[in-house]
Order: C-alpha cells, then structure tokens, then sequence
C-alpha cells in the first residue's frame, strides 16, 4: 500500500473509532404569573441565554432549561440532576405592577468555564411579558436579546452581548455603552424629550445592538 492509500484508510477509519458526543441531561420549568400591563419587572442574577419577548397577554410566562453533560455512571447522572435541581428561579410578585424573577445558584465554581471544558451547567431562559412593561435586567454572562417590548428598558451585562429589537414606531431615548466591545444603532443614540422611553444600556465585554423590528403581520 503506497503512502496516499494508508493515509486515506486512516482518515476513512478515524471516525468509525470515535465516540459519539454523549447528549445533554436537561430540566425545563415554566412558570406563568397574571400581570397588568405597563408594570416594572425586575430579572437578577441569570446567567447563560436569556430572551424575552413582548406578547399581548396580561400575564407573564417564564421558561427555564437548564442543561448539562449527561455522564456515564448511575452516580454521576445523581450528581448532575442534582447541579440541575440547586439552581433555582425564582418569581415574587412584589406588588401589582411589580415582578420579580430571580436567579440563585451555587457560588464556588459552579458555573465556571474552564478552557478546556465546557460549563458544568448552561441555562437558557425564555420570558413573554406584556409588551408595554418596564423591564430592569442584571445579567451576569452570556447575551440578552429583548424583543418587541416598547416600555422603558435598563439592562447590564458583565460578559456578553445585548440585542435590543424595537418597534420603529416607538420613541426612545438611548445610553448605550460598552467598555469593551461595539454599539450600534438603528435609531439615532442620543437624548429625547419625554415621553421618550428610556433605554439605559451598559456592557463590560461585549456588544450592543439596537435593530428596528419588522412590521408584525
């Protein structure tokens, strides 16, 4: 057999021996909460994707999946279910026309991305409020995307990036910053008069992205 033919074998046998990738253990919760529109909902301490979505419903629906790598032994499958289980989300109605959703986890490492691994846990959440609330984020890492929500907006990012998809319609006034990373705007990013709705933006590393929304249908 000639060079290029054991080469070529080789490549044609690596990947029968390979492994396949072992599936993600995952838990999903959802919990809904009735609340009037035009309230101030409050969401600390999440981490991973968090998404939320302006809807027509006088109510707010929170969705959390929370995934790791599936092990092999019946002990460590224990062990992840239970990684799985210490992360809690937590929704309190504070008032009428306030809602807070909180995230509390394990502090010492639980979440740390090493560099040659991926994290022990990743959470994604999916979040449909009111369309005109007021929304106050203090997300941790990982990317915010908000979507179709025309109330006021304040949201901060230690590592990761906001996406902000508005109606076009709507009157906004912008600070936007980022102390590592872009801004960029499809509105004008400055100052308005009232009743201009505020978005206060801040990000330590990563980008902003602000896009107008395409007509709904």
């Amino acid at each position: 057999m000639n060079l290029r033919l054991a080469a070529a074998a080789i490549a044609v046998c690596l990947p029968l021996g390979a492994k396949p990738p072992k599936p993600d253990m995952s838990m999903v919760t959802t919990e809904r909460v009735e609340f009037a529109p035009g309230g101030a909902i409050q969401v600390s301490g999440s981490v991973g994707e968090l998404n939320i979505e302006g809807w027509d419903r006088a109510e707010v629906e929170i969705t959390v999946t929370r995934s790791t790598f599936r092990p092999d032994t019946a002990r460590q499958q224990d062990l992840a279910k239970s990684q799985l289980n210490a992360i809690q989300v937590t929704v309190e109605r504070k008032s009428p026309t306030e809602l807070a959703i909180r995230t509390d986890r394990p502090k010492r490492g639980f979440l740390a991305r090493a560099a040659h691994r991926r994290p022990d846990v990743q959470l994604d959440y999916r979040i449909r409020v009111p369309r005109d609330s007021r929304l106050a984020i203090r997300h941790e890492d990982g990317d915010v995307t908000v979507y179709d929500v025309s109330g006021a907006i304040e949201a901060s990012v230690r590592h990761g990036d906001i996406l902000l998809q508005l109606p076009e319609a709507g009157q906004y006034s912008f600070d936007a910053r980022s102390r590592f990373g872009d801004v960029y705007s499809d509105f004008p990013v400055q100052s308005a008069p009232a009743p201009a709705k505020r978005m206060l933006l801040r990000v330590c590393s990563g980008g902003i992205t602000i896009q107008k929304m395409a007509p709904r249908g």
